[in-house]
């Protein structure tokens, strides 16, 4: 690896303190909004980002017209066009003035220059490897603990909103920044069920919600892996396939405990995506199931309604009667957990 790509702290300390992993990534962004012509000109396109705010089912919808997100949302990620382009995760690819942490020996910390959050990060492994949330679980839930200050980490699946399926990489952005973060307690609360009570672990299932989702909460990592891997084992025989299930995930560390939010999925994009006619440009992935639906065309911006959000999702996550199979399946395998 290039070690002009890694930055010291030295060259952070003047952009902020160095106490801890969270102030770290802080520093490197604003090093990087002073040093990098290309993210600098993404943030102050965000700045430009116009908003709107929808209630759906009591829960806050907000969309994001963001134009610098075109590229990733309108990124080919079909087998040939993957197999024929530069990864542009490698470090090798990276751009010149593009600065990273280096975290435990295996991923890179980078500030990401097409930013739907105030603060966006990507991390790449520093191998070309698959993208495979079971590989990368360990630092998943390690770094969600040590950017808990700040930061919530997210994970897309290779076939539901990652852009580089090639390469293995999560992204991080501001605690708070999604709706589903102040909403949470009540969804879980309200409308969740308990279907794992182990030492140690509650797991819900979020399934009479437009974007039903799976909640494990622990204080314990290891088990917390072991719940999660069960959760992917029961997905994918249920799916019938040897591949990941198709998920989007949230993850984010609270007093003292993970909160990992799981959002499984059918299909990719809504019948209705493409850059023609009455199409709409969108790629939903994690943010957009956190509540922040991002759209890079304002033509799209300006006719989004909230009829048009609802089929999204209903296109795109799971089917009530698959989620409740799911469910069935779940329980039982969690709760052997137990011994």
């Amino acid at each position: 690896m290039n070690a002009r790509l890694l930055i010291t702290d030295a060259e952070l300390r003047p952009y902020g303190p160095g106490d801890d992993w969270s102030d770290r990534l802080h520093a490197l962004l604003r090093h990087q909004q002073q040093t990098w012509d290309l993210l600098r000109a993404g943030y102050e396109s965000l700045a430009r980002a116009k908003t709107r705010e929808f209630e759906i089912e009591d829960s806050t919808i907000l969309v994001q017209c963001n134009p610098g997100r075109l590229a990733s949302t309108a990124a080919n990620v079909d087998t040939n066009a993957i197999k024929t382009r530069r990864c542009f995760l490698c470090a090798d690819n990276l751009p010149p003035a593009q600065r990273a942490l280096f975290y435990g020996n295996e991923y890179l910390l980078l500030a990401n220059p097409f930013p739907i959050f105030p603060e966006h990060f990507t991390m790449p492994h520093v191998r070309h490897t698959t993208q495979e949330i079971r590989v990368a679980l360990p630092v998943f839930l390690e770094l969600s603990k040590d950017l808990a200050k700040r930061y919530t980490l997210f994970y897309n699946g290779p076939k539901c909103g990652a852009s580089a399926p090639d390469h293995l990489h999560l992204q991080a952005g501001n605690k708070g920044f999604m709706p589903i973060d102040q909403e949470y307690e009540t969804l879980v609360t309200d409308l969740g069920e308990k279907i794992a009570d182990v030492e140690g672990l509650l797991v819900f299932a979020v399934g009479k919600f437009l974007r039903r989702f799976f909640a494990f909460e622990s204080d314990d990592a290891a088990l917390l892996q072991a719940a999660i891997h069960r959760f992917l084992d029961t997905a994918r025989t249920l799916s019938g396939s040897d591949e990941e299930p198709m998920i989007n995930i949230l993850s984010s560390y609270h007093e003292g405990e993970w909160r990992v939010i799981v959002f499984p999925r059918t299909r990719h994009r809504p019948s209705f995506f493409g850059e023609e006619g009455d199409a709409f440009l969108i790629s939903p992935a994690a943010v957009d199931l956190g509540g922040v639906l991002t759209l890079p065309r304002e033509h799209d911006f300006d006719r989004i309604t909230p009829e048009i959000i609802v089929r999204l999702y209903e296109e795109i996550t799971m089917r009530e009667e698959q989620f409740d199979r799911l469910t069935m399946l779940l329980r039982p395998a969690l709760m052997a957990l137990r011994v």
